[in-house]
């Protein structure tokens, strides 16, 4: 296969990764709609539409563990600044300010 018509083949299987219709291909690249199919029914360009597509889980999977991540994180820092103002206004020690008292007396 030449050149020409590898990447030809390859824009065809681009623009069907991206869902556009046989009709709508063969507009764009001036050719009949049987050539585009033809073209897709192909081994090498099933291979290559199915490399794309793992491709794009791998990358879609990717970034939602990652925004799943900071979203986690986001949550947990929010939990821990809440907590924090808690105890700031609650003393852990309830008998502290009693022996500030005494401390005081003496």
């Amino acid at each position: 296969m030449g050149v020409e018509k590898h990447a030809r083949d390859m824009q065809i299987a681009t623009l069907a990764m991206e869902g556009m219709p046989v009709g709508e291909i063969a507009r764009r690249l001036s050719l009949h709609r049987n050539t585009v199919s033809k073209r897709l029914k192909r081994s090498e360009t099933r291979q290559f539409l199915a490399t794309l597509l793992k491709e794009l889980v791998e990358q879609t999977t990717r970034d939602m563990l990652a925004r799943h991540k900071m979203l986690d994180q986001a949550t947990e820092a929010k939990h821990t600044q809440k907590r924090i103002r808690r105890q700031g206004h609650r003393p852990q020690d309830g008998y502290a300010p009693i022996e500030r008292y005494l401390a005081h007396c003496a």
